[in-house]
């Protein structure tokens, strides 16, 4: 038989590969040649177990790290305010002169400046107060001009509603006129038919055209009556047309003076105020300088609270900050001593 020559069942059995659980048992055996090569090998275990221990005492001496900054700013802030008690308790102490000395020159130049800094307020407060005074008087003054011309103000109202009604009168009393005389044109006219006709009777022609002409007569007697009322409404409008423009100029005069107050009380507010702004600026100049001064103090006053700390000069009201900065103590020497046992 060649034995390049494969039978069915043999070829399918080749296809098919390893199977599923003999490659899972080849993987727990490869698993446990790793542990027990890891648990032969010390050298291999120490090593791995260093490189954990050196990343635990890193994070850990981070951690020291942090606290100890932590601790020497707090002794820092000890020793300023002590050197602050110290100096407001004007304690006396040769080790501490040169500081004081320092600390009394600044200590004047805020007096200095704070002095300024109360007569700055003191000119604002003033200038303030006389700001409210003119806006006050200002007002007043508008308020009196608005009441003198309230009357004439009401009065022009009323001219003008009078005016109106007068026009209307007038145009009603035209209207009215060139109705009648139109009227009165029509019956001139049916006069002249009525005699032009001759199918009328001698009695009816009289009557009809005495009934004519008593309308005409009372209409000529109402255009007469329109047209002498006219002149008395044209009168009565010119009338009422120049007491509308005297009135009118009294409440131009008003409107003009309540424009000049107000006019010069902007003015006088905006040089009022803008002095008032020079100022409060000044102030806060001031107030700056002064930060400033007490900026440059805290240095001194810690220098003053480490010097006491090392000489502990003794004071009762001093005892309690020299047992807070001893317990700092303990405890950045506690941990610098852990620190050292990391190394």
């Amino acid at each position: 038989m060649d034995a390049n020559f494969q039978t069915p069942a043999q070829a399918a059995a080749a296809a098919e590969g390893l199977p599923f659980w003999l490659l899972w048992l080849l993987l727990c055996v490869i698993l446990l040649l790793i542990v027990f090569i890891f648990l032969r090998d010390k050298d291999l275990r120490r090593r791995i177990s260093a490189f954990l221990s050196g990343a635990r005492r890193h994070m850990t001496r981070l951690r020291i790290q942090a606290r100890l900054r932590r601790e020497e700013e707090k002794k820092a802030a000890l020793w300023r305010e002590l050197g602050k008690k110290a100096w407001d308790l004007d304690i006396q102490a040769s080790c501490i002169d040169e500081e004081c000395a320092k600390l009394a020159v600044l200590d004047e130049e805020i007096g200095r400046h704070q002095k300024t800094w109360h007569d700055v307020y003191s000119r604002i407060e003033v200038l303030g107060r006389e700001h409210d005074v003119a806006v006050k008087r200002f007002r007043e003054l508008v308020a009196e001009q608005e009441e003198a011309r309230r009357p004439h103000h009401e009065e022009l109202t009323a001219l003008a509603g009078k005016k109106q009604a007068l026009l209307e009168a007038c145009e009603s009393s035209q209207r009215e006129a060139e109705t009648a005389e139109a009227q009165l044109a029509a019956a001139g006219k049916d006069v002249r038919q009525i005699e032009e006709n001759p199918r009328l009777s001698a009695a009816d022609r009289q009557a009809r055209l005495a009934r004519l002409r008593d309308k005409a007569a009372g209409l000529e007697a109402l255009v007469r009556g329109l047209r002498d009322k006219a002149p008395l409404l044209r009168e009565e409008r010119a009338r009422l047309d120049r007491r509308f423009e005297e009135v009118e100029a009294r409440v131009r005069v008003c409107n003009a003076a309540i424009e000049r107050i107000e006019e010069e009380c902007r003015s006088r507010l905006q040089v009022r105020e803008k002095e008032i702004r020079e100022w409060q600026k000044a102030k806060a100049r001031i107030q700056d300088k002064i930060v400033d001064v007490k900026r440059l103090m805290e240095p001194l006053f810690e220098n003053v609270g480490r010097i006491l700390d090392a000489d502990r000069v003794e004071h009762e009201e001093l005892a309690v900050l020299y047992f807070q900065i001893d317990e700092v103590d303990r405890a950045v020497a506690e941990l610098k001593a852990r620190l050292e046992n990391l190394k």
